[in-house]
């Protein structure tokens, strides 16, 4: 909503859903991926040089407000609805 980018440190030991919204944010252009392993070598170089850089920065907030979908949950409630009793809203779409 807000449009930040974000530096994301997926932690390696939760279940992979971490890695996943990560690689999203990631392959959109909406953030940076640091692995655990890299982040005492990687992190200050990153965030120096995302502070640096004003047009990367811009880049990636246009790329997470683009990602933004203010009516999100009461489209995942309407899908569900329709999944739920087809027949009385097979519109949805």
């Amino acid at each position: 909503m807000f449009g930040l980018p974000a530096v994301l440190v997926p932690y390696p030991y939760a279940w992979r859903y971490q890695r996943v919204n990560a690689d999203f944010l990631s392959r959109r252009g909406a953030a940076a991926v640091v692995e655990d392993a890299e982040l005492p070598e990687k992190i200050l170089p990153l965030v120096r040089a995302l502070i640096q850089d004003e047009s990367s920065r811009g880049q990636m907030r246009k790329a997470m407000k683009a990602l933004y979908r203010p009516q999100a949950a009461a489209d995942i409630a309407k899908l569900l609805q329709c999944l739920a009793n087809p027949e009385k809203d097979a519109a949805y779409g």
